[in-house]
């Protein structure tokens, strides 16, 4: 079995990891890790399928089931870019919240907007790439990556 292979069927058992989470564990620390290792899959699949041709790659993601979501050999590359943004957000929400809560100190003022900048330019980051993939490609991602929530839905 080829390292393209073994990757795709490290993705396939990632994602149904992720399905396995209950929705009660959106954005939560579980969520965010299932993110990560995905990422570093994808990182992988992106180096290995660089080498591929589009046959090839499209042959390989056939037999692992996952046909639809990385039909094209960019796409690994794309849904690691829009994971980022979304771990990105996630982060920025979390110190947000906790300057709001308990940190307000002479500070707090300027981190809160540094952070709430980067916050903002996570999510139309996001956007501006989830756009760009089309509605059908971008619903995918959405339900693949386990982000059926509000933050996440709009019309692509």
């Amino acid at each position: 079995m080829g390292t393209l292979q073994r990757h795709l069927i490290n993705l396939d058992m990632l994602l149904a990891d992720l399905e396995m989470l209950d929705a009660s564990e959106y954005g939560q620390a579980s969520h965010a890790k299932l993110l990560r290792d995905i990422q570093k899959v994808l990182q992988a699949i992106d180096e290995v399928a660089s080498g591929e041709t589009v046959a090839s790659f499209q042959k390989a993601v056939a037999t692992t089931g996952l046909a639809k979501a990385m039909e094209d050999k960019r796409m690994p590359g794309i849904y690691n870019r829009l994971i980022g943004y979304v771990l990105q957000h996630w982060e920025t929400s979390r110190k947000i919240d906790a300057i709001l809560a308990d940190q307000f100190d002479e500070n707090a003022d300027k981190r809160l907007d540094l952070l709430q900048v980067k916050n903002i330019k996570a999510k139309s980051q996001f956007k501006t790439v989830a756009g760009a993939m089309g509605k059908r490609d971008y619903e995918l991602f959405v339900q693949n990556m386990g982000l059926n929530h509000p933050d996440w839905t709009w019309q692509a």
